[in-house]
């Protein structure tokens, strides 16, 4: 195995641990809330997807399986999937209401980087198939 195949490989898990860190940490923690936040308009934010009564169970079920999923070579670009409209959502989340643009930055390039390395796997899905 490349030293490179090694950072790849590396780079994926530490991105699927965080979504699973990070959901086991607001189940145990927070106790299936989202963590308060000191800015007014993001704490609305996120007291209103606690308010639907489905958002944040949807959110967890969705980090746990796309987390677990981006952990294995074979699964990351299903898990990659699952995750890009979360990865959307924090990064606005973090642009539009926290103002940590580096922190609502991390992550897109983070998921982007790892699509464009599964590419030839998510290129199938656009190609043309013989009738």
């Amino acid at each position: 195995m490349r030293y490179q195949d090694i950072a790849w490989s590396a780079f994926r898990v530490l991105f699927g641990l965080y979504f699973l860190l990070a959901t086991v940490m607001v189940l145990v923690k927070f106790g299936g809330h989202h963590p308060p936040e000191s800015v007014a308009e993001a704490a609305h934010f996120t007291l209103a997807l606690d308010a639907t009564g489905f958002m944040t169970p949807l959110l967890i079920a969705s980090f746990l399986v796309a987390g677990v999923a981006v952990l294995f070579n074979r699964t990351a670009p299903v898990g990659l999937i699952i995750l890009g409209p979360s990865v959307l959502v924090i990064a606005c989340f973090h642009w539009f209401l926290t103002g940590k643009y580096v922190w609502g930055t991390i992550w897109p390039v983070w998921y982007l980087l790892l699509v464009w390395r599964y590419w030839p796997v998510f290129a199938r899905l656009w190609a043309r198939q013989p009738a």
